[in-house]
């Protein structure tokens, strides 16, 4: 069965529920669900902790523990570079958590050791079933094998093409709507002696992300694998990887090879780069730094027309299946998915909510990134590139393995078909022993 077909099958159909009240919260559980609903103690590990995000997440819980006075949520902020080794080390010494947000970049290792439960049957359940995107739920879906939605996604982060407006006003021209017009902005905001430039491309750490999603997106290419082979080394692909890698060092500034995030925020925000490319996460970073200069479009549509958009990992409410309160640990999700909720936590990140009521909210009216990115996702003719991360080494080959291998492309020491076919090599054997293991 096909994810859509399983989503359909699983939302849709008909499951037994328990409906529960209790001090104005309702809730809805399919049979067989742990604990009482209505009390209880719950561990909540937030992984990645820090002064934006923890004071939304205390607020967010004392509105649902003053609506739930019998349930008592002890929230843990981890930082974001340790979260996955510590829910490792907690796994083995036996101290997981109830609950806790768990990014679908490293959610195989949890569903192979049997860690977490699956929540369809929950989501089915729930009086909220029908507001939940169903392409966000399908994709969560097919990030953990295509069998099981291990996590609720609460907020999608869609790649997002940022732009120095007032640049752009000032030299006559309009954000991009095509390839070729990213290419030809790129070039026309370029003056390397006054030390600017047209775009600032991620060599360092995390850039094989972005790397995939503008393969995708430019290419139009729908899918990771066709059947067991990777579609990494299409010819499309490699044409796809030779013309963005010559942006480095001519349209981009030379320490690009080497730079992560917080080096291009400084350098757009500094004012050295006209465009980059990064999710709806960095709103906050660029009000800060450029206040309405800021300008964000989505990421062009391929030039066979078809508009993919390979979605970020989703940052998602996993429940613990060694937690004795699982019903209460659903009832609090459920709370913190609600379209009131979800507009809360989303217009103070800026992303956008996995609730579609919530997107009506006049807050994101006022955040032209978002809209384009929820323009984007509501729709129909968009189609959802979900990252293999079901694959147990995925998140190794992406963040270790291909990132030197990236990095001479941009020096020039490789070529764009020798990086693609041994990233698709790498795949195509990486699914091959999956498959194995999973007997298909």
């Amino acid at each position: 069965m096909n994810r859509r077909m399983l989503l359909r099958t699983t939302l849709i159909g008909a499951v037994t529920t328990l409906v529960l009240t209790s001090c104005g919260s309702e809730t809805a559980l399919p049979d067989g669900a742990l604990g009482d609903p209505n009390s209880g103690t719950l561990t909540f590990w937030d992984n990645n902790a820090g002064p934006d995000r923890t004071p939304l997440y205390e607020e967010l819980i004392s509105r649902f523990e003053t609506a739930n006075p019998g349930i008592d949520v002890q929230y843990v902020g981890l930082p974001s570079d340790s979260a996955q080794q510590k829910y490792q080390t907690a796994l083995a010494g036996g101290s997981a958590p109830d609950l806790g947000i768990v990014s679908t970049a490293y959610l195989a290792p949890l569903v192979a050791q049997d860690a977490v439960i699956p929540l369809e049957d929950f989501v089915a359940a729930s009086p909220q079933r029908d507001d939940y995107d169903p392409k966000i739920l399908e994709s969560a879906i097919e990030s953990g094998g295509g069998d099981h939605l291990y996590g609720l996604p609460y907020t999608s982060n869609n790649a997002t093409l940022w732009y120095r407006a007032d640049w752009f006003d000032e030299a006559g021209i309009e954000p991009p709507e095509t390839w070729d017009e990213f290419y030809d902005n790129a070039a026309e905001l370029t003056d390397r002696s006054e030390g600017r430039y047209g775009f600032t491309i991620r060599g360092g750490g995390g850039s094989i992300y972005p790397l995939l999603q503008h393969m995708f997106a430019t290419t139009g290419i729908d899918e990771f694998f066709d059947g067991s082979e990777s579609t990494l080394n299409r010819p499309e692909m490699v044409a796809a990887i030779e013309r963005f890698a010559a942006l480095y060092d001519v349209e981009t500034p030379t320490a690009d090879v080497n730079n992560g995030f917080p080096q291009m925020v400084a350098s757009f925000g500094g004012g050295s780069v006209a465009m980059m490319q990064h999710n709806l996460g960095s709103l906050s970073n660029h009000r800060k730094a450029l206040g309405d200069a800021v300008g964000a479009v989505a990421l062009p549509v391929a030039d066979n027309g078809v508009r993919t958009v390979m979605t970020d990992p989703f940052p998602s409410y996993t429940v613990f299946k060694s937690s004795q309160h699982q019903a209460a640990a659903w009832k609090f999700l459920e709370f913190m998915t609600s379209a009131e909720s979800q507009t809360y936590w989303n217009e103070n990140v800026g992303q956008i909510p996995v609730s579609v009521s919530a997107r009506s909210a006049p807050s994101f009216a006022a955040m032209p990134s978002v809209q384009a990115a929820q323009d984007v996702l509501d729709d129909p003719s968009s189609v959802l590139v979900t990252p293999p991360d079901y694959l147990p080494d995925f998140g190794k080959i992406v963040q270790v393995q291909m990132l030197g291998q990236w990095q001479k492309v941009l020096i020039g020491q490789l070529s764009a078909q020798d990086f693609a076919d041994d990233f698709a090599e790498k795949l195509n054997r990486s699914k091959a022993k999956y498959d194995a293991r999973q007997g298909k």
